[in-house]
């Protein structure tokens, strides 16, 4: 049985410092500000869904949710039972609730590690049309959805697993890295590389990373040369480089929200590689996960910025 979800359609945190990214997303992204939220969060709109980004007022840096869109209510039905087979228990959210997430119907649940999971099915679309701060070309949504969400995990099999069994990804790459770090793991819903991946880190669980692809490499360039000057930026996580597996041109920042953005461009969609279509996936494992680029300006085991569930 395939997955029934779609794509990602959005990630919420919540950060004493949700306020900065009024400034911070059109400034360093190129993104929309869209409708705050009910409770004043500040939303990031890359498209003409209402938003993809929301940050919400606390005390403390948390993931609130990552939403994964079904297409329509029997999807959304059928994925629900596959959950409760799992044992995920997922839940139907009130009406106020999926009003507040601008969307119809919402489940919501969680993975083995307690990260909140949602999906969801008719996203808002307000007619807040896409219209860029700056100029940019836009971002590569559509059928892919929102970029992609990283979590650090102390079990990455544990949570590819569940990720396979319960909500029906496939996996596309797996990667061995340098000790202390484990395996990463890449798992899709649709044709971008992935949609989800874990990173094995001991003792840690919580959103590492979101990635935003833009349309064009210049607006790459200019966020991280003009905006960021490159290099010696101090939020700067990783510097600019390229991956093997997707083939992305991306470099890594650290938010105001305590995760980091990877801002890239060029991923390789599955039914456009050579030998990986959809249907025939020639699953790939490797230990070189650069093809250049991409130095880190810190120990590995200091890459998370952990969310406690």
């Amino acid at each position: 049985m395939g997955s029934l979800i779609a794509k990602l359609g959005y990630v919420g945190v919540q950060t004493p410092q949700y306020e900065e990214f009024r400034a911070w997303g059109p400034d360093v992204l190129g993104c929309m500000l869209g409708p705050d939220g009910e409770d004043g969060a500040v939303r990031l709109k890359i498209d003409d869904a209402d938003y993809r980004l929301s940050f919400h007022p606390g005390e403390d840096y948390r993931l609130l949710f990552a939403g994964w869109e079904v297409l329509n209510h029997r999807d959304l039905d059928a994925a629900v039972r596959r959950l409760e087979e799992a044992g995920a228990k997922p839940r139907f959210a009130g009406k106020d609730v999926a009003r507040a997430r601008g969307v119809d119907q919402l489940v919501q649940f969680e993975d083995p590690f307690g990260q909140p999971l949602e999906l969801f099915c008719y996203q808002e679309s307000n007619y807040h049309y896409w219209y860029p701060p700056r100029p940019h070309a836009g971002f590569v949504t559509k059928e892919q959805g929102l970029g992609h969400v990283v979590f650090a995990v102390p079990d990455a099999r544990q949570a590819v697993d569940f990720y396979i069994d319960a909500m029906g990804f496939v996996p596309s790459e797996i990667i061995t890295l340098m000790p202390p770090v484990g395996e990463m793991w890449f798992l899709r819903a649709n044709p971008r590389h992935h949609s989800v991946a874990f990173i094995e880190v001991p003792n840690s669980v919580g959103l590492h990373h979101v990635y935003l692809e833009s349309a064009h490499i210049d607006d790459v360039g200019y966020s991280y040369f003009e905006v960021l000057g490159g290099d010696a930026n101090p939020d700067l996580q990783m510097a600019l480089g390229r991956h093997v597996a997707d083939e992305v041109i991306s470099y890594y920042v650290h938010t105001p929200g305590g995760f980091m953005i990877e801002y890239g461009w060029g991923g390789v969609a599955i039914d456009r590689a050579e030998g990986r279509s959809p249907n025939n996936l020639n699953f790939r494992k490797g230990k070189r996960p650069e093809m250049w680029g991409h130095k880190f300006r810190y120990q590995p085991n200091e890459a998370v910025h952990p969310y406690q569930p």
